[in-house]
Formats: structure tokens, C-alpha cells, sequence
């Protein structure tokens, strides 16, 4: 699978997630120098719309920024 992440690298914490991000041995960070278009079908439009109501209506989970790093260094640790 691929994903990919639009990040500003003028924010500190943006150079650490990289940083760390870099030493995770299964991700390869490539640097683009231009924004690609990207265009949503109504199907994946409708999907993201179905999960936004589940979060406004609490009916997913949600993480905080300490919450997710603490799972980030306990999944490196093993």
C-alpha cells in the first residue's frame, strides 16, 4: 500500500515526526518538489463523510497527538 503525506517541513514538529519516521526500517521517505491534483471520487466523498458524522457523533475513537506518539514508541520497542 501506498500512502502519501502532504507535510510542512517549516514546522519543528513536522522535522521530528520525519526524523523519526525515517528510522522506522519498512518506510521510505521521498521528497517531491511539486503538489499533485487529486481528484475524490462521490464514493470515497461519501465515505469520508459517513466517518466524520461517526466522530462528531462519538460513535468512533479518537486520539490525541500524546496518545498516538506513545503508541508509536511502544510499536518501535518491539
Amino acid at each position: 500500500m501506498l500512502i502519501t503525506l502532504d507535510i510542512d517541513l517549516s514546522n519543528k514538529n513536522a522535522q521530528a515526526f520525519i526524523k523519526f519516521v525515517e528510522t522506522i526500517d519498512f518506510i521510505q521517505v521521498k521528497e517531491k518538489e511539486h503538489l499533485e491534483e487529486y481528484v475524490l471520487t462521490k464514493n470515497q466523498k461519501n465515505v469520508l463523510e459517513e466517518r466524520k458524522q461517526r466522530h462528531i457523533s462519538k460513535k468512533s475513537k479518537s486520539f490525541t497527538w500524546e496518545e498516538i506518539q506513545e503508541e508509536l514508541r511502544a510499536s518501535s520497542d518491539e
